[in-house]
């Protein structure tokens, strides 16, 4: 079954076992799987948006910066460990039920989250729902390999990924509105347990749409039940991807040794309340959402790499904008780590994940889309964890202050060195297969 658009000059395609249908049948059925498709996608776009800038902030009212960088780092590799596993295995079996178990138990997890308020709790939870990221994320990203061409990919994926964000920002709008409603003219306060339960929930019940409605989707992916498993060796026989694992990798260390540490910088050092962390959040996310729809037409334009030397290099001065923060004691710096972060890695993820695509074959998209995450996640492991221990070292030897101003520094340059790698991998879009 096929449906054409020729906006964004792709083939979407699902399976569908009656050939009897006629082309009235036929036609209704591709129009309610794309809006299935799109339900799908605002679901989980927006709820991971949510976990994502919500997720560090209620970790760091719970435990200690050592264990804050402990539990993000087991956090960032389960959700990449299984993600090759599993993204191969939907390339031999199909999507949809792996996408079903993903959906569901990340629900289950996000729902558990709202009352995990010790540390052991926390971790349990952090696990689980770690590994049904790991599920959901190379199937998904399987997913839509499968219904577009390499011709106009990361302009449909970057504006799925804005669509459901953008959701996510007005969601976070709303709760951020209620709070302050509530409190201003109500004289109505939450406990902050209270307010981080709420959030949860939401997110929870975003994802029990999007497995609902994938109980209702047709496979995009033909089972072939003779043919043989992916060989996960295969994939670093290909030259411009090993090279691009490669320097990707690098990165994500610098990438996640910020991870431990801006939550201290903002839940702690400057006190930051429940509203404002909303409000930088959806600054963010709103940026983010921008970008990946605007980053996935420039990457259909003028090809990838570009996008992620230019992105990767930006994100230096993330972290050299929390010094004044500290300094001056002020929470409104962080808005604009929040802006140049929002409109690097929106551009960047959407990218990243077209690339892998790009170089793989068809029997091979979730397998490459899931190693892509699987050594980003151990990169991020890496960082994170180390992080969050040497930060809580140097604020035992010296003090917080110190800590940030040394950590965030060296974050710079570890940051600007590791984005000098991606002028040296290949370009996967051709110039003659550009929009």
């Amino acid at each position: 079954m096929t449906i054409e658009n020729n906006e964004h000059e792709k083939k979407m395609t699902f399976t569908d076992d009656d050939a009897s249908l006629s082309s009235e049948d036929e036609e209704k059925i591709k129009q309610s799987q794309m809006k299935l498709f799109w339900l799908i996608s605002i679901g989980n776009n927006s709820s991971q948006l949510i976990i994502l800038n919500f997720f560090q902030y209620f970790a760091a009212s719970i435990v200690t910066q050592g264990i804050l960088g402990y539990v993000t780092a087991i956090r960032n590799l389960l959700i990449a460990l299984f993600q090759e596993t599993f993204g191969r295995l939907s390339d031999k079996k199909g999507r949809k039920l792996l996408l079903i178990i993903g959906f569901f138990l990340n629900f289950v997890a996000t729902t558990l989250l709202a009352f995990s308020y010790s540390q052991t709790m926390l971790i349990i939870v952090a696990t689980i729902h770690a590994f049904s990221f790991s599920i959901s994320i190379p199937v998904w990203n399987g997913a839509l390999g499968d219904v577009t061409d390499i011709k106009g990919r990361t302009t449909f994926i970057g504006k799925l990924a804005a669509v459901g964000q953008g959701v996510g920002v007005g969601l976070m709008i709303i709760l951020a509105g209620t709070f302050y409603i509530l409190e201003r003219f109500y004289d109505k306060t939450f406990d902050w347990k209270v307010e981080y339960g709420i959030i949860f929930a939401v997110s929870a019940a975003l994802l029990l749409i999007s497995a609902i409605s994938v109980l209702f989707f047709n496979e995009t992916r033909k089972v072939d039940e003779d043919s043989e498993y992916p060989k996960l060796l295969n994939a670093f026989k290909n030259k411009p991807f090993r090279n691009f694992i490669l320097v990707n990798s690098v990165f994500g260390i610098s990438m996640a040794v910020l991870w431990p540490i801006y939550p201290v910088i903002q839940v702690i050092t400057l006190d930051m309340t429940i509203n404002e962390l909303i409000i930088v959040s959806v600054i963010y996310a709103g940026f983010f959402s921008i970008s990946s729809y605007f980053g996935g037409k420039i990457g259909d334009r003028f090809g990838r790499k570009p996008i992620l030397f230019t992105t990767r290099f930006i994100l230096l001065t993330v972290s050299l904008f929390y010094i004044p923060a500290v300094i001056f004691d002020s929470w409104y710096f962080v808005i604009l780590t929040n802006i140049i972060s929002g409109i690097c890695n929106g551009a960047f993820f959407v990218t990243m994940n077209a690339y892998a695509l790009d170089l793989a074959s068809d029997d091979t998209k979730g397998s490459y889309s899931g190693l892509v995450q699987v050594s980003w996640g151990i990169s991020t492991f890496i960082g994170s964890l180390a992080a969050g221990f040497i930060a809580e070292a140097i604020t035992k030897t010296y003090n917080e202050y110190t800590m940030i101003l040394a950590t965030t520094i060296a974050i710079a340059i570890m940051r600007a060195i590791a984005a000098l790698g991606y002028l040296f991998v290949k370009e996967s879009l051709p110039k003659e297969n550009r929009s």
